[in-house]
């Protein structure tokens, strides 16, 4: 459904396509079926935990942020330190997280979110643009994407 300003919003999740290729009946890849198991997809509204929110800018390149929608939506597995690099603990993947672009950033923020989709890793479920005031008068556009993890 489209509502005023620029704002998408997805259908509620009772009118979302299962997202799995197992669950459609479509033939899986050998990849996505190992990761995409068919019982585990039969429960694809699970309860939303804390939305995380990434807020874009230029001051880092966009593979950057590229990585990271992947990291926190697959997870990240725990490493020890080894040559010079601190040890990393592991953190769960998240069910859901919002990407935000202020100005030029924009792109960034779209970048990030469909290479997350076309990575085979999230699917976009909410496009919402907005146009807020900034401090010195004038307006600035402003894009909140929201993308949710793939079983």
């Amino acid at each position: 459904a489209i509502l005023a300003q620029g704002t998408f919003q997805a259908p509620r999740l009772e009118e979302i396509p299962p997202v799995c290729s197992a669950d459609r009946g479509l033939p899986t890849t050998p990849n996505f079926a190992d990761a995409c198991p068919p019982q585990a997809c039969s429960q694809r509204f699970v309860a939303m935990g804390e939305i995380m929110e990434m807020k874009v800018s230029n001051k880092k390149p966009i593979g950057f942020y590229i990585r990271a929608t992947a990291s926190f939506l697959k997870g990240v597995e725990a490493r020890e330190a080894s040559e010079g690099r601190e040890a990393v603990e592991a953190k769960a993947p998240l069910d859901e997280i919002k990407i935000s672009g202020l100005g030029e950033a924009i792109n960034t923020a779209v970048a990030a979110a469909t290479s997350a989709e076309a990575d085979g890793i999230g699917i976009i479920t909410k496009v919402e643009t907005q146009y807020p005031e900034m401090p010195s008068g004038r307006g600035c556009g402003q894009i909140m994407i929201t993308v949710k993890r793939k079983c």
